[in-house]
C-alpha cells in the first residue's frame, strides 16, 4: 500500500502544471511587488497565522522548526516561480 501512495504522489508531482493561484497578477511584476506580497496577501497572512498557532501548540524543536520550514518552503516556491 505504501508503494502505491509513493507512486501516486510522484506521478502527481511530475505531472502538475503551474498553479496560477493569484489572478490579476502579471507575470512581469517588479521585485518589490513580489517581495511584499507574502506580507500583505490575505492568503499568506492566514497561512502564517495557522503555522504560528500550530507551532505554539508544540514544544521543543517544533516551536522553531515549523515556522522555519514554512519560510524555507516559501523561499523554494519563490525560486521555482522565478525559474518558470
Amino acid at each position: 500500500m505504501k508503494n502505491t501512495i509513493y507512486l501516486a504522489t510522484a506521478l502527481t508531482l511530475l505531472t502538475a502544471g503551474p498553479a496560477f493561484a493569484h489572478p490579476g497578477h502579471t507575470v512581469t511584476g517588479d521585485f518589490t511587488a513580489g517581495f511584499i506580497h507574502p506580507l500583505v496577501g490575505l492568503d499568506h497572512i492566514l497561512a502564517m497565522l495557522a503555522v504560528g498557532l500550530l507551532a505554539a501548540q508544540n514544544t521543543g524543536k517544533s516551536l522553531v522548526l515549523l515556522p522555519a520550514l514554512f519560510v524555507a518552503v516559501m523561499a523554494v516556491g519563490g525560486i521555482l516561480g522565478l525559474s518558470a
